[in-house]
């Protein structure tokens, strides 16, 4: 993380009038750290994209009012280090990689728990506050196939579909990361305080907002880009026509990021705005995780690569002392029957038993001839 004293002049930098998330970046940009851009001129500041006269001023009258700035500064620091929450800024390595690439990343991400490198393979699950129980069974289907391969979820704590993604990650043993439309000290809704926690001890809360900033009903749309911008894409199992999930695939479609639904029933209007996206082909069809990975796989494949070693790895070690002989004989090229039971000094029955069991376990394949090779 860099300097205390950077990350102060960047919080500066957020309480200028007329300045955004872009307009920061285009700044910093120009600047070898946040403290640099209150030495420019305003003729320089006028030279960077975005800033115009208007905002070249304000920033030059800010420089009056950094003493109230470093009061404020200084409670947030001290509030930051009581309630363990970690403020991270868009220059350091910490801040998560997917979601520095948005057009309007925020500046500051204060984060309660902790963020590991798996957040860029990560996958938001969203839907509605209310599902049906057929949306219910879909996502506890879907996250548990998801939290199987290792692929973090991402969601936004909401009722509904947004905590069961959480709870059934959590229950499958898999990182989870709760964007909030509050500071990420406050719980909301209340009933969310057991799954709050066990996500800060499994993953991560995030929040742009401010430490003890009130759920505002502006700002959870804002917050839903923060969603689809840390993952790699986003999956709707069920929302009406005017769904905040809606509102999260379109800032998906807008990043550039891949967008998958979960088809209803046609005369639900839970799903009405799930159906929507698939009939005007801005959300690919989804009835399984393959058809997810299908189009994520160049992806995720690092880290799907990895999960499925372990997967193998664990295979092996579950297998009886005859089906381990009958599998260490068999490689990537195709070996008949007969020489297996040759090398591994096994009858024939013996070996068709075991290695009918091998299939089962999908970690060999019987081709023509008699012969097998390993998967």
């Amino acid at each position: 993380m860099q300097s205390k004293e950077n990350l102060k002049y960047l919080f500066y930098l957020t309480k200028v009038k007329n300045i955004g998330n872009v307009r920061i970046k285009n700044i910093l940009t120009h600047c070898k750290g946040a403290k640099e851009c209150f030495e420019l001129s305003k003729h320089e500041l006028k030279r960077i994209e975005g800033i115009d006269e208007k905002t070249s001023n304000e920033i030059m009258k800010s420089k009056k009012l950094f003493g109230d700035y470093e009061i404020e500064f200084d409670k947030i620091i001290k509030n930051a280090e009581e309630k363990n929450i970690q403020i991270v800024n868009i220059t350091d390595e910490e801040y998560p990689s997917n979601l520095k690439k948005i057009f309007d990343a925020p500046v500051l991400l204060y984060i309660k728990g902790r963020l590991y490198k798996e957040d860029k393979y990560s996958l938001s699950v969203v839907g509605t506050r209310f599902p049906t129980e057929y949306g219910r069974n879909v996502c506890e289907r879907m996250v548990k196939e998801i939290s199987k391969l290792g692929i973090p979820v991402v969601s936004g704590l909401a009722r509904g579909i947004d905590s069961m993604s959480h709870r059934v990650a959590l229950e499958n043993n898999n990182l989870t990361y709760a964007v909030l439309g509050c500071g990420a000290d406050v719980v909301y809704p209340k009933e969310n305080k057991k799954l709050y926690e066990q996500i800060i001890e499994n993953g991560a809360v995030i929040s742009e907002f401010e430490i003890g900033a009130a759920p505002d009903k502006v700002n959870f749309p804002r917050r839903n880009r923060i969603i689809s911008g840390i993952s790699v894409g986003t999956l709707i199992v069920e929302t009406g026509l005017k769904g905040g999930s809606l509102i999260t695939g379109e800032f998906a479609l807008d990043q550039n990021k891949e967008v998958f639904a979960i088809p209803g029933y046609i005369y639900s209007k839970k799903s009405e705005g799930s159906n929507e996206l698939i009939k005007n082909g801005q959300a690919k069809l989804v009835t399984n995780v393959d058809d997810i990975l299908n189009e994520l796989s160049y992806k995720l494949k690092p880290i799907l690569k990895k999960t499925e070693a372990e997967k193998e790895e664990k295979q092996i070690q579950e297998l009886s002392i005859f089906e381990k002989k009958i599998y260490e004989v068999i490689g990537i090229e195709p070996i008949h029957i007969d020489k297996i039971s040759e090398i591994t000094e096994m009858s024939i029955s013996d070996c068709l038993v075991n290695l009918l069991s091998l299939e089962f376990k999908e970690i060999i394949k019987q081709i023509p001839g008699k012969n097998f090779i390993r998967l």
